[in-house]
């Protein structure tokens, strides 16, 4: 299992927060979808639980040089971790899957609309935790847990 965060935007109190569901859940990783990669970075440092994070559309000066999007395998299931900015994800996933299916990956993790997202679109599970500090559009607080469970990825998100 390991856990996915977004949308951080450099709120200390809730890095601490994030810092102590990490600590509880004990994953074997965490992923976070950008805007704030210092704070991926800090998560890291604190928790020294091993994490993949991308570049936002908030991250672009400070962290020119991280990527905005990576595939990585968990279980052997291949993974997008983005952002989303790129493909227009506030109001369609669309171009995400068809990114997803350009890659070969089966899921795709990402943010920016600060609302959380489950669902599966073409044989791709799309992903997006949501904000803990910054929820939009009614949502609450949230993050993810991905896992698989009888050769299927799964995920749920969970409220804090």
């Amino acid at each position: 299992m390991f856990l996915a965060f977004g949308d951080s935007h450099h709120y200390p109190i809730v890095l601490e927060e994030i810092e102590v569901i990490i600590l509880r859940e004990k994953p074997s990783f965490f992923v976070h979808t950008g805007d704030n990669f210092e704070d991926f970075q800090r998560l890291l440092k604190k928790t020294k639980i091993p994490g993949y994070g991308v570049r936002g559309n908030c991250d672009r000066r400070l962290f020119a040089d991280v990527p905005e999007e990576l595939v990585f395998n968990f279980h052997g299931f291949e993974i997008l971790l983005t952002h989303g900015h790129q493909y227009g994800a506030k109001n369609s996933q669309d171009r995400l899957v068809e990114r997803a299916l350009e890659l070969g990956v089966q899921g795709v993790i990402f943010g920016h609309s600060h609302v959380p997202l489950l669902k599966e679109e073409g044989g791709i599970l799309l992903v997006n935790p949501g904000s803990i500090p910054l929820p939009r559009r009614g949502s609450d607080s949230c993050y993810a847990k991905i896992f698989v469970k009888n050769n299927q990825l799964l995920g749920e998100i969970h409220k804090v």
